[in-house]
Parts: structure tokens; sequence; C-alpha cells
């Protein structure tokens, strides 16, 4: 199959799958909840609420059951930053020699899918911009995280590795045309000439730095919060100790996830960037984009579902969850 049909329709399909989980309490609550709206208080919650479940389980759920039980440390989430950084360095070596991996994508992308082609320039910046990314989160993940007994499910985990995975193909493919015909191991004058960057270029670029910049203060907040949180508990035990205390940076006072919103302005500007010349949008990077989205957006929604149990209506009123004024 087409490598571009196979990316667009893997975002695609992922995307709606996490919608479709998302709207059934059965498969919510066993495979979305992760982090902090798994926490024991999460959990008591529910057993106080939930009506009382029959003695003997049917089979759909003892199997439901039972997959909700392959689950991994929410450590792991340094292995998505890992992957992508890795793949990232991966295409380097791949790109600039036509090595045998961008061969084998190639021979299996079809020329009606490459219509229009990103420059190779556009496919430098875009790489170089994720491999940023990568390397800040990666950079983030070990220096903000804490040690924790919170787990997220196995499927997760693997679609999250599946997206860093395949976003670093879908960064360039879209510009094959472009890679296949220059010959990076020859160096010439115009290589080095300076072009004014086009409105895309300028405004995707723009728009990663203020919200790379953005999103690396919430996460750099997010974690001195925690860690201040954890050193009171210490001081003053309580009978029912949490590290987590409700946020009062500028950032949230109108945003319940400020830094998920960053994150789909950083796919957003990807997008924008590696938009080819003559086409309106590229959909490849489009499609990682609305999975980032949806991904993010439902994790939001529970967000603010479990600061509400944690600290009451009035603490989030007035607060959108990712989307100001939409959602």
């Amino acid at each position: 199959m087409d490598t571009i049909t196979v990316l667009r329709a893997g975002y695609l399909g992922a995307a709606a799958m996490i919608l479709l989980i998302s709207l059934i309490p059965a498969l919510r609550t066993r495979f979305l909840s992760y982090g902090p709206r798994s926490s024991p208080s999460t959990i008591k919650d529910k057993t106080i609420n939930a009506k009382p479940e029959p003695k003997e389980a049917g089979p759909l759920t003892t199997t439901l059951d039972r997959l909700a039980t392959l689950t991994v440390p929410h450590s792991y989430f340094t292995s998505f930053y890992f992957a992508s950084v890795t793949c990232s360095l991966l295409w380097l070596t791949q790109l600039p020699t036509h090595g045998p991996l961008f061969r084998a994508l190639a021979a299996r992308t079809t020329r009606w899918s490459l219509e229009t082609s990103m420059t190779y320039r556009q496919i430098i910046l875009t790489w170089l911009l994720l491999l940023l990314q990568g390397s800040r989160r990666l950079y983030e993940s070990l220096e903000f995280s804490r040690p924790s007994k919170s787990r997220m499910w196995i499927g997760h985990w693997m679609i999250g590795v599946g997206f860093y995975m395949a976003t670093s193909i879908a960064i360039w493919v879209e510009g094959m045309p472009a890679i296949q015909a220059h010959n990076f191991t020859v160096l010439k004058p115009t290589d080095f000439a300076l072009s004014g960057p086009n409105l895309y270029t300028f405004l995707g670029t723009l728009l990663f730095i203020l919200a790379s910049g953005f999103q690396h203060d919430v996460h750099a907040y997010l974690a001195s919060l925690k860690t201040a949180t954890a050193s009171t508990n210490n001081k003053q035990p309580s009978p029912n100790p949490t590290p987590y205390t409700l946020p009062t940076h500028p950032a949230f006072s109108t945003l319940i996830c400020p830094h998920y919103t960053a994150e789909c302005l950083i796919y957003l500007s990807l997008t924008l960037i590696a938009t080819p010349p003559t086409a309106w949008v590229n959909w490849t990077m489009f499609c990682a984009f609305i999975f980032v989205v949806v991904n993010l957006g439902v994790t939001a929604y529970g967000t603010r579902e479990w600061y509400t149990r944690q600290f009451g209506s009035e603490a989030v009123r007035g607060r959108w969850r990712m989307v100001p004024f939409v959602f």
C-alpha cells in the first residue's frame, strides 16, 4: 500500500479509535485513565459513586478487565521522546544518502500521492524542528519527572511510540521527489544561498518558537509545583497526602491544560512549514495534527473532570479545557 496513504490512515484511524473509547464508559475507565487521573483518590471516588457490580462478571467484562491489567509504568513516557530523537537521527543517515530504508519507502509511494512536493530546504527545516521538539521533550521528561507509581495501559504506550516513529517519516514524506532529485553529498553554491521565507514558513517558525517556549515554561512550573507540594506534605503529614494542587500560573487562568494547547500549536506549525509551495496544506502532517488534537482533547476532558473531583467545581469554573472559547 502507498506509504503516504498508510500514514494518513494510521493517524486518522488511531484518532477515531481513541475518540470511540472515550465515548464508551466501560472502555474509557479501563484504558484511558493514567497519571493523576488513575491515582488512588480517583479510584476512591469511582468506588464511592459506582453502582454495585454483579457478583459474577460476564465474559466480555472479564476480558476487558484482563486487557486493562496490561500496563507499563507512567515513566515510559520518556520512551516516546527517545523514539522521536532516535528516528530523527536515523533519517539523517538515510535521506542525504538515499539509504535502503528511504528507497524502500520510495518504492511504495505512488506518483498520484506526490503531485506536489516540499522543497529540500523545507525538509531540512522541518526535520530540524522535529528533532528540537523531541530533544526538548526528552530533556524535560528526564529533568522534570518524579518517582511515581502511576501506570498507563500498554496500548496507549504502543500508540504513542508508533506516533513518534510515524511522524519522523511524515515530516518529509511529501518531499520525496525533492530528496530523490537533490544530491546532498555534493555541495553547490546554491545550497548556501539565502532566500526569504514564504508566509507559511515565517508564521509556522514563529508559532513553533513561541509555542515551544510557552510549553517549556508550563512544564517547568508543573514540575516545581509538584516538588513544592511533596515537600509540604513531608513537613506536615496528613491522612490522605496528595502530590497535586491546583495550578495558579497565569497560563492556567483560562485553560485547564495550556501545555496541551501548546502541543497542538507546535504540530500545527510543523504542518504549515511542511506545506508544499503549490499546495494548500501538507495533508499527511495535517492528519498527524488531527491525531494530536483528538488525543490531547480526550485527555484534557478527563483532566477537567479530575480537577472537579479533587478541588471542586468552583475551582475550574470559567476555565476552558484546551482551546479558548471552543473546548
